[in-house]
């Protein structure tokens, strides 16, 4: 046993030395405590980085099919009245949204940005004694009130009770209305008249869309919109106004859920009109992202990025719709994040190579310091030191 003793002796790496021939210095009682120090704030470091979750990013080709795209949207136009403004959407697969009412709120403000009206879109329909019947006269006693279309019937059974109706049927015709006092129902309800007393007012448009997940547009823009020789329009002619100002503050704009990380370059955008006409557009291109947590919980969303331009009327150019435009395009790369712990091993060899690295260049400073002194403490004695 001892011979085995003896050869495990001849490995020691680290032979101890006897404390007679030790020689404490105060310059590396000083070096002790600064790294001493240093290593506690990196292993303070360390353990943070070990208790917190950190996210790794992959990226990876997007391959899924069938998705729907949820645009969030919150928008204010300081000087453009809600009963004016409309949203349309459409893609490329030609699927077509116009005049959007479902899950939008639109909130009538007034020139300090003060809510006036919470309400859904649309104008409505007062109950007005004795209306225009279809077949020409008064509205009698016991009848069922049907009022006219005007021409724009898609069947004789059709009714257009109201001025909101009229116009939607005039859309659908792809025709242009240019005097709503000539329509009954706009005259009875005052049509015009809202529009005049809303006249200065501004509008705050907030909710969502759901859209098919291919590259597409969706616009606010006054006027109803229709489709006219294959060409989307819209009936500005009977606001009878000759310019529109589209000024507008985009308040969140997001294509998805929320996620922690998440930067909507949008948000807080303010763009201020001032030609007479133009068209603000946003092309934008959106990036599916997945968001899995520490708790396994998976969110699926998306980033974007966005370039901005404005286009103004020209001489001997056709006159640009007044509106503010998103051309967005889905990018076919995925960002997937995933949070997840540092492993323990890992977090070990870290506070290992703190401990061995500040230990080894402290030596090194020590010894350094130490025999700098000596040598110069040697050229004193012999009065060589100058």
């Amino acid at each position: 046993m001892e011979g085995l003793f003896g050869k495990l002796k001849k490995l020691d790496a680290y032979p101890k030395i006897n404390e007679d021939f030790y020689s404490r210095t105060l310059s590396g009682g000083v070096i002790t405590i600064v790294s001493s120090i240093v290593m506690f704030l990196l292993f303070i470091s360390e353990l943070r980085l070990y208790l917190h979750p950190v996210t790794e990013t992959k990226l990876l080709v997007d391959t899924s099919r069938g998705e729907r795209l949820r645009i969030n949207f919150d928008i204010t136009f300081p000087a453009l009245p809600c009963s004016i403004v409309s949203l349309d959407a459409m893609d490329i697969s030609g699927e077509e949204h116009l005049d959007v009412k479902h899950d939008i709120i639109k909130r009538r403000i007034d020139a300090h940005g003060t809510v006036i009206e919470v309400r859904q879109d649309g104008i409505g329909a007062p109950k007005i004694e004795k209306p225009l019947q279809r077949h020409g006269g008064r509205l009698e006693h016991n009848e069922t009130y049907c009022g006219s279309c005007y021409g724009a019937e898609a069947s004789d059974d059709d009714c257009c009770n109201s001025c909101e109706e009229v116009r939607e049927a005039y859309r659908k015709k792809g025709w242009g209305m240019s005097n709503p006092d000539l329509i009954d129902q706009c005259k009875r309800e005052g049509f015009l008249q809202r529009i005049k007393d809303e006249d200065g007012e501004g509008c705050n448009i907030y909710g969502f869309l759901d859209v098919n997940r291919v590259a597409g547009n969706f616009h606010f823009a006054p006027g109803k919109s229709f489709q006219q020789s294959n060409v989307h329009v819209h009936d500005l002619q009977a606001f009878q106004k000759d310019s529109f100002n589209v000024s507008h503050k985009i308040n969140k704009i997001a294509f998805g859920d929320f996620f922690p990380g998440v930067v909507n370059p949008l948000d807080g955008v303010q763009w201020i009109q001032e030609a007479p006409y133009g068209m603000y557009q946003y092309f934008i291109k959106v990036v599916p992202s997945v968001y899995n947590d520490i708790n396994g919980q998976k969110i699926q969303s998306n980033q974007f990025s966005v370039t901005e331009h404005f286009r103004a009327d020209e001489v001997g150019r056709v006159q640009a719709l007044p509106g503010v435009f998103f051309f967005y395009d889905l990018s076919p790369i995925k960002v997937i994040f995933t949070e997840g712990h540092v492993p323990f091993l890992h977090f070990l060899t870290n506070v290992c190579a703190i401990v061995g690295g500040i230990f080894t260049v402290s030596g090194i400073v020590d010894a350094f310091v130490y025999h700098s002194q000596k040598a110069i403490k040697k050229k004193m004695e012999i009065g060589k030191f100058s």
